[in-house]
């Protein structure tokens, strides 16, 4: 029964990983059919996966992430960066300020909500500065990436790991035993792309260009108006083949779908027309052809002074894996979608019915009320104009800022748990209203919930199962007799893999149980072999999957999965190099 129960483990989690690369399903939906399966073959139980409400680690990441969206709320981190990074004249200049800020920022905050902030600043800069973006963008995001490794709290990935060594009756890691590798992998990866960056991003040197001029190919939905003088007409009669900057790609006529649209088509009444091309010639082509229009923004009254914004798909947005019909994109944004533009895919079928994807970059009319409501909801990242902000007043911040660092001299002292310490910030921050009810809405996420949840699940079910334990004799037979060196680096190595096509909480969760046995069978002490996962887990730079920030630059920076690749895999060995150093003076 163990046996079976072991396999069936082995095979869910075979499974789990196999459909999180293909990356069809949501994240957060995976883990959970995964937690369901893995409790129903009896390897885990319900209590665990409830009883993860009450691991400290877990419920860590929440107040940390109130905490953050509260100083992202009360305090002009983009003003604060725009004074930084005043001086800076060239790339590897603003590369340097920029990686240093964000890396000391990440070590402290979630670095999601920091990018976040970050990129439409880094835009700018570099159209003001005639640098392109593909340059600085990267290095955002893996200076986000390397800040997270310097304290326990930096990432999720670290707190979710220490979540798993409570769970498992061991002593966790301290908020400081990150520190010393985590700076020296910073300071030297910093380094690497201010040397680097330049060279290996260089061969986009037209990207302003089309930036600016927004020639992105966006999938574009038009209707025949009823009164139309189109009707009746050919495609080539009405002149829509051979456009400048446009192509006619599909036409829907009821339930009909027609592609490729032939030359001879007769257009009817209420035809949509889907056109792939370059969204600046939006304007002209209605202007052109009186009798098509944007679909889906009549209630706008479409005019020539209306705003046409460009905005990407948030991570953990809730439009993720939604269409706009579904998401209620209309009433609840008071925006319409007419475009979506999706790097290297071609898109099909009505705008409405499309599925949307983080890091999709939209195409959208706003009505007046969009900026609040997407404030509210936080699921579109605009990549416009910076919105205005109001500051804080100086007696608040002085409040705050003496209450932050009474819980933290509490916590060095003992006087409190860091994790009081943390409650008492986020209580601060509430009595100051830094921290409200629709904040706590927008901040929370129910997909991450799940995922750090079900992380315990699977992470339990290896162990119990014996699952961990056949994959260890199988992935490291005679691991004993190894030499521990080289158990810590293909521990390393298993991490860095995984996490580089999965999510570093999926990749910690999965290779927890290897490395608590690897402990057990080798004499290595556990605290090694757990920091060697962590790190593995956030060495997050040589594909876009593998971290939520990659992805978020992916689109505005216009990469490939190549250039991810070149400069990632450099930065990966360096990083790899200089931890194993860590482990191998400082444990073995």
């Amino acid at each position: 029964m163990q046996n079976w129960e072991a396999y069936s483990t082995l095979f869910i989690i075979a499974a789990t990983v196999a459909v999180l690369i293909s990356d069809r399903f949501k994240t957060s939906r995976v883990f959970l059919f995964s937690s369901a399966a893995l409790i129903l073959v009896g390897a885990s139980r319900v209590e665990s996966f409830i009883g993860g409400l009450s691991n400290q680690s877990i419920v860590t990441i929440f107040v940390l992430v109130l905490i953050t969206a509260g100083i992202n709320e009360s305090f002009d981190l983009v003003g604060f960066f725009g004074r930084l990074f005043k001086g800076a004249k060239g790339p590897r200049g603003f590369i340097l300020r920029m990686s240093g800020a964000v890396s000391g920022l990440s070590a402290f905050m979630n670095n999601t909500p920091v990018v976040a902030v970050m990129m439409p600043f880094v835009y700018q800069w570099g159209k003001d500065k005639k640098v392109s973006p593909s340059i600085l963008l990267m290095p955002l995001s893996f200076a986000a990436v390397m800040g997270g490794v310097i304290t326990l709290i930096g990432t999720s990935t670290n707190l979710v790991l220490n979540g798993l060594i409570e769970s498992a009756g061991l002593i966790p890691l301290g908020f400081f035993d990150f520190t010393l590798p985590g700076t020296l992998i910073t300071l030297v990866g910093i380094g690497l792309m201010l040397l680097l960056a330049p060279l290996l991003l260089k061969g986009k040197e037209d990207l302003m260009s089309e930036i600016e001029g927004q020639e992105r190919e966006y999938l574009i939905e038009m209707r025949v108006l009823p009164d139309a003088d189109l009707i009746g007409k050919s495609v080539e009669e009405a002149e829509l083949r051979n456009l400048e900057g446009f192509y006619l790609s599909e036409i829907i006529r009821g339930d009909e779908v027609i592609a490729p649209v032939r030359r001879r088509e007769v257009l009817q009444a209420k035809d949509v027309l889907l056109f792939a091309g370059d969204t600046s010639m939006v304007t002209g082509l209605e202007k052109r052809f009186p009798g098509l229009e944007l679909s889906k923004t009549l209630e706008f009254d479409l005019k020539e002074d209306t705003q046409v914004i460009e905005a990407i798909v948030s991570q953990n947005s809730q439009l993720d894996r939604q269409t706009a019909k579904a998401y209620n994109f209309r009433q609840r944004m008071d925006a319409a979608i007419i475009g979506i533009h999706r790097k290297g895919e071609k898109l099909s079928g009505k705008i409405g019915k499309i599925p949307l994807r983080v890091g999709d970059v939209l195409l959208i009319v706003a009505g007046k009320n969009f900026q609040k409501r997407n404030a509210q909801f936080d699921d579109l990242i605009v990549l416009q104009t910076f919105e205005s902000f109001t500051e804080m007043p100086a007696t608040k911040k002085y409040i705050f800022w003496g209450a932050t660092a009474l819980a933290i001299a509490g916590s060095i002292f003992g006087w409190w748990t860091f994790f009081e310490a943390l409650l008492g910030i986020l209580v601060a921050q509430v009595a100051l209203k830094m921290v409200y009810s629709n904040l706590v809405k927008k901040s929370l996420s129910l997909d991450l919930l799940v995922v750090l949840l079900s992380s315990l699940v699977l992470g339990e079910a290896l162990i119990n199962s014996g699952a961990a334990q056949i994959l260890t004799d199988s992935l490291f037979a005679n691991a004993a007799n190894w030499q521990p060196l080289s158990i810590i680096i293909s521990l390393f190595v298993a991490a860095w893999l995984l996490t580089s096509f999965v999510t570093n909480v999926a990749a910690v969760s999965i290779i927890f149980p290897i490395a608590y046995s690897l402990a057990q069978a080798s004499g290595i002490s556990y605290e090694a072999v757990f920091l060697t996962t962590a790190f593995g887990a956030s060495c997050s730079f040589m594909t876009p999957y593998a971290y939520q920030t990659n992805l978020m630059v992916l689109e505005l920076g216009q990469y490939k999965f190549m250039d991810y690749f070149k400069l990632g895999l450099v930065l990966s060995l360096v990083y790899g190099a200089i931890f194993i150093s860590y482990i191998h003076f400082m444990y073995l």
